[in-house]
């Protein structure tokens, strides 16, 4: 079998109300050259295996409850694909996401991650949530990139940017000199990875919105913790690397 063009990593943990949306955002993309790494971790709400009898592209890993960082990072250490998305389990992609990402890989092959924005999808008052279809947009319309979230990112995500993990595609090259997500990471493990991205490639945001981030109880917004993760990690990004991009773009301390 050929290896397929774009690899895709769901790692789920007793997710089984939110994943088959999110399966058939996937599985549902006009772009089907793709392979489907379902990482079961450690979940015991379901059986994990039969998703894989839904799809040919379907893989199932099992792990024994190690995290997202070491779920993600298994999955990718298992992909073929020459691209690679990550999709949170309770996460929705738009119609038309993968193609119009594939495609501008295609046209700008320098380009080491192409992302797009995401609409928040909270809960609604009396619970549950909108129907994804009532907010979904056809990405096909976003054909190209956002110069304000496009280019040698490094500064402007120290300075704020936000890159959702869930509407990115990697380009191979780019995993392989920066590898997976810092395990240790409790909180911090996605930007930490783009910032570590950012030092390797171009990085463009397409000009419109590509998935559905489902805001509730158990969602990274919800988690608060008394350490500051979001400054120490600015303090080792700058200590690292500086306060200045390869393209000479520079902070102030």
């Amino acid at each position: 079998m050929s290896n397929p063009r774009v690899s895709v990593v769901i790692p789920v943990r007793n997710g089984k109300e939110y994943l088959q949306e999110a399966l058939d955002s996937v599985l549902q993309q006009s772009f089907s050259d793709l392979e489907l790494l379902l990482i079961n971790d450690g979940s015991t709400d379901d059986d994990y295996g039969r998703y894989a009898l839904q799809d040919t592209r379907i893989r199932v890993l099992h792990l024994g409850g190690t995290g997202v960082s070491r779920a993600r990072n298994g999955g990718m250490a298992q992909s073929r694909g020459d691209l690679i998305a990550v999709l949170d389990a309770d996460d929705v992609w738009f119609p038309e996401k993968l193609q119009m990402q594939v495609q501008y890989f295609d046209n700008h092959p320098d380009v080491g991650v192409v992302f797009g924005k995401f609409i928040r999808w909270p809960a609604l008052p009396e619970g549950g949530f909108a129907p994804a279809s009532s907010l979904v947009e056809d990405a096909s319309r976003f054909t190209s990139n956002d110069p304000a979230r496009s280019g040698w990112l490094y500064t402007r995500l120290l300075d704020g940017l936000l890159v959702g993990m869930n509407t990115a595609v990697v380009s191979r090259t780019v995993y392989e000199a920066i590898g997976g997500f810092n395990e240790a990471m409790r909180l911090g493990e996605d930007y930490d990875f783009w910032l570590r991205a950012s030092r390797v490639a171009e990085m463009h945001s397409l000009n419109g919105p590509v998935a559905l981030y489902r805001i509730h109880g158990a969602s990274a917004m919800h988690r608060l913790s008394p350490q500051n993760h979001l400054a120490n990690l600015l303090k080792a990004a700058s200590m690292r690397w500086g306060l200045s991009t390869l393209d000479d773009q520079a902070l102030s301390p």
